[in-house]
């Protein structure tokens, strides 16, 4: 009976120990694994953060041309007028032309008389 004891005694010691020692393997485990999630974790935050500078500039870089897009539409107004105004004063200088010249309009196109 004493051999049974010493027995299960052993058995008893050697199934805590593998108890202890397979927590402990896994715990170690569960540790890399954790170190593993963290190290990933912040290669991915800084390359968001990459991102986020990346879509930050581009936002500064629309307003500027929306900025631009406006100033075109104002120079553009002054353009329109000055060419309203360019056309009036060549209209106004065709008159005289004409009234010096004695032509009505010599800008008309000419119809030759089998034309009409």
């Amino acid at each position: 009976m004493n051999t049974e004891w010493i027995a299960l005694g052993i058995s008893i010691l050697g199934f805590l120990a593998s108890v202890y020692y397979s927590g402990r393997t896994s715990r170690k485990a569960d540790m890399e694994d954790a170190v593993k999630r963290a190290e990933a974790n912040t290669k991915i935050s800084t390359k968001l953060d990459g991102i986020a500078a990346d879509v930050k500039d581009t936002a500064r870089n629309v307003d500027k041309l929306r900025e631009e897009i406006a100033e075109h539409g104002s120079r553009l107004a002054a353009v329109e007028q000055s060419a309203k105004s360019a056309h009036h004063r060549i209209n106004e200088l065709i008159e005289l032309h004409n009234h010096y010249c004695g032509k009505d309009n010599p800008y008309k196109e000419r119809r030759n008389d089998n034309e009409k």
